[in-house]
């Protein structure tokens, strides 16, 4: 297995964001997922469950099986220190590409209004460096003079430029607010 296959996915972290609100059964967790997040990303029962068990087996998560009255047991999902720990991390941490931003930043803003001010202006601060850092890793790229390489650049230039203006934006506007 891969390093890369063992650390948690945004899709995980994003889990432990929600169980941070408070324990639930998968199927609420997937209610709560469709209702808040589901307007940047759609996540299947299958993909929720297998990230859940995942959680647990890295001891992030824990699990308690509760019986239902007419009901099979279900499980319960629960924060554990260590998972609480690695929430904080990441969501104090800039996204690391331009590809994952889409679903990673807005997951992580999602669960910014538990930041204080501060903290909340520090993650603006540094995703607004870490674009600035892709755009110029895009600039000092050396290419082949190909017609094709130029538009693939370009169009990363604008997209990365594009982030940068919004972050920017979004960070004045919640600066007004606060």
């Amino acid at each position: 297995m891969s390093p890369r296959a063992a650390l948690p996915l945004h899709l995980e972290y994003t889990l432990l964001g929600l169980l941070r609100q408070r324990p639930q059964y998968g199927y609420d967790i997937l209610q709560n997922w469709d209702k808040n997040l589901g307007i940047i990303w759609k996540v299947k029962p299958g993909r929720l469950y297998a990230a859940l068990n995942k959680l647990e087996r890295s001891g992030l998560v824990s699990a308690q099986l509760e019986s239902g009255e007419n009901a099979p047991a279900r499980k319960v999902f629960a924060l554990t220190p260590q998972g609480e720990a690695a929430f904080s991390r990441w969501l104090a941490s800039p996204v690391s590409s331009p590809r994952e931003f889409r679903q990673e930043w807005f997951a992580k803003l999602f669960f910014s209004s538990e930041l204080s001010p501060e903290e909340r202006g520090a993650l603006y601060a540094n995703q607004i460096d870490a674009a600035r850092a892709w755009l110029r890793a895009q600039n000092e790229l050396n290419l082949t003079g190909s017609v094709f390489e130029e538009q693939v650049r370009r169009f990363r230039q604008m997209q990365i430029q594009s982030i940068l203006d919004f972050l920017v934006e979004s960070q004045n506007h919640h600066l007004r607010r606060n």
